[in-house]
């Protein structure tokens, strides 16, 4: 079920898409969508109810006695074959990563449209946890892993929660742009103008993914 509307980005999400945009440059990425799609978690949960009357007999009726929960992810990533275990990795149930846990975690998915297969990552990005004990805006920070837990293991959708930069002095070990590479756009200021004071070690792209290459061909040389 599609969005209507959709909320209005925020700097981290411009952040994250700076990325994108570097990857669909270079290849690996097809597209990508932002808040895409609504995903049921758990559906109403209907019970049931007498009303009672002075004058007939009591009548049944039905009310939700929880209100069903809903999830919209704020990324749909499309993939392309280049980009797999350098920047995700299929997952199936019963399974293991070939490389340990990948950036992200893609499903193979049907398009309703042509019948064909495409590779799909869904991604909440987020602050990382100290912004928001310190007040940055992320309204679904608390309920984001219940969701995800429950999209899992009741639909095997598997959604990535991804952190874009170091916040509040915090995320430095496990941000995507300290994980992986600092997109171009980032080496400037938002405004464009200046450049941008990065206060840790970064790298580019080309430099992440020659080092990811040479890490998984050193692991498949060294292990059968």
């Amino acid at each position: 079920m599609k969005r209507k509307t959709k909320s209005e980005r925020n700097q981290i999400e411009l952040y994250f898409e700076w990325w994108l945009n570097d990857l669909k440059a270079a290849g690996y990425v097809k597209e990508y969508v932002r808040e895409p799609e609504k995903f049921s978690v758990l559906p109403t949960a209907p019970y049931g109810r007498y009303k009672r009357f002075k004058t007939k007999l009591k009548e049944r009726e039905e009310f939700n006695l929880f209100p069903k929960i809903d999830y919209t992810c704020d990324y749909k990533i499309t993939w392309t074959k280049e980009g797999e275990y350098i920047f995700y990795e299929k997952v199936d149930h019963g399974f293991t990563f070939l490389f340990g846990k990948p950036l992200f975690v893609a499903h193979d998915v049907v398009s309703p449209e042509n019948g064909v297969y495409d590779t799909i990552s869904y991604v909440d990005v987020k602050p990382t946890t100290s912004a928001v004990r310190q007040g940055a805006k992320a309204s679904t920070s608390h309920t984001f892993p219940l969701k995800a837990r429950m999209l899992w293991e009741h639909h095997g959708i598997f959604i990535n929660k991804c952190v874009p930069i170091p916040m509040s002095g915090t995320g430095f070990n496990s941000a995507l742009f300290t994980q992986s590479f600092v997109p171009v756009r980032y080496l400037t200021t938002d405004g464009g103008k200046q450049q941008r004071k990065i206060k840790w070690s970064y790298k580019l792209m080309q430099n992440y993914i020659n080092e990811r290459v040479g890490y998984m061909n050193n692991l498949m040389r060294n292990t059968k």
